[in-house]
């Protein structure tokens, strides 16, 4: 590998205080972020060293000529974990993703070795799973091949083909699911009439407050004490439930976008649920109010979603999994007439337009009522100004 490879340019030496000499380079991680790097050594000559040390370890040292995707992307992730790129959540969801790849048989194939025509193959065969779960993996491809490319493993990259090309799905488009106003109404009737059987975890608060906040299950299942904040009347989500390579749950340290670190309103109909949920917290180790103690380990998304389809079943309401919860709690806010960019800020989303495009539905439903608003407000107009 020589330094331009993965280097932006010749970088930059300046004396230390110390009488060393150190070196400045630039270089662009994984996601395309720039990046700045320092080595501060005795000599140039030892400076240069070091940078060539740490590039080689950084793309995983792929010059082994039989290296396949699966090991040309792991050592790749495992050096953005290891160097803090990316968070362990993101870790773990980008692993989940390679083991299709890993099943695979492109995934056998040294990398050195696939020609086109074993990735027209591949990309064929996956047009079963989600539009986003494809754009993973075809991103994942395409960075397998550059890392290879860079460490002189191929001297060709196949992905640039112009006749290489992200598939589209196969499935139909998923449909968003929110609860009607009686569905909701007995669902929250049949939560509160529930009785847990002895020995169970009870998840009926973490229904609720889904229901009455928006929040992810797994930001709701992640909540702290100090995350409560009655005086300022709000939520702050700081942190999620994320799943390990074994479906182990573990406690992130963020939530699962930059934009998920928000502050959720607590409605009146919310302040209720949270106040009993601290009152029935028992002490647990991560400090969590809500805790599976029977087993000793964090509450994930599954283990509610079968509680909440066993109650839907209960109350006679179809089941389309809890995530419907939040997308209830977003229709009944369109309807009340809350604004589409303070909604955004509520839901966590990166862009307004992942509000206006989920929703647009509920939008549409809420022309005429906007309509309606929007006469009777001029009629009141153009009264005062008769009066």
């Amino acid at each position: 590998m020589r330094l331009e490879d993965f280097y932006m340019g010749k970088g930059s030496y300046r004396d230390t205080k110390s009488g060393k000499r150190e070196l400045v380079l630039r270089y662009r991680d994984e996601s395309g972020n720039l990046r700045y790097k320092s080595f501060t050594r005795d000599t140039e000559e030892e400076c240069l060293q070091a940078a060539m040390d740490f590039a080689e370890e950084y793309t995983g040292n792929l010059n082994a000529d039989d290296s396949t995707i699966p090991e040309i992307l792991r050592k790749r992730f495992d050096k953005d974990l290891k160097f803090n790129y990316i968070k362990k959540q993101s870790y773990y969801r980008k692993i989940e993703t390679l083991k299709i790849i890993e099943n695979d048989a492109i995934g056998q194939i040294p990398i050195r070795k696939i020609q086109k025509h074993h990735i027209n193959r591949f990309l064929k065969e996956i047009t079963g799973y989600s539009n986003s779960t494809i754009e993973k993996l075809f991103l994942q491809l395409k960075l397998a091949f550059k890392t290879a490319v860079e460490a002189d493993v191929m001297t060709k990259n196949p992905m640039l083909a112009h006749d290489i090309r992200r598939p589209r799905s196969s499935k139909a488009d998923k449909k968003i699911w929110a609860l009607t106003e009686e569905e909701q109404k007995k669902l929250t009737e049949c939560i509160l009439n529930d009785k847990v059987p002895k020995g169970r975890n009870d998840y009926r608060t973490q229904i609720l407050i889904a229901l009455y906040s928006g929040m992810r299950m797994g930001e709701i299942n992640a909540l702290s004490p100090d995350d409560i904040d009655f005086k300022q009347n709000v939520v702050h989500v700081r942190k999620t439930i994320s799943m390990g390579t074994r479906g182990k749950g573990f406690l992130g340290d963020t939530t699962k976008t930059y934009a998920g670190l928000r502050d959720v309103p607590i409605s009146n109909a919310l302040r209720p649920v949270l106040e009993r949920a601290l009152a029935e917290m028992l002490p647990n180790d991560p400090g969590l109010i809500f805790y599976d103690h029977g087993n000793n380990r964090v509450i994930t998304t599954s283990n509610v979603n079968s509680y909440y389809k066993r109650t839907c079943d209960k109350c006679g309401i179809e089941c389309n999994g809890q995530h419907a919860l939040r997308h209830t709690f977003a229709t009944r806010c369109i309807e009340s007439g809350v604004p589409a960019i303070v909604l955004k800020k509520w839901l966590g989303h990166t862009d307004i337009h992942v509000t206006l495009d989920t929703y647009a539905d509920v939008f549409d439903r809420m022309n005429d009522t906007a309509i309606n608003t929007l006469d009777t407000y001029l009629d009141s107009l153009e009264s005062e100004e008769e009066a």
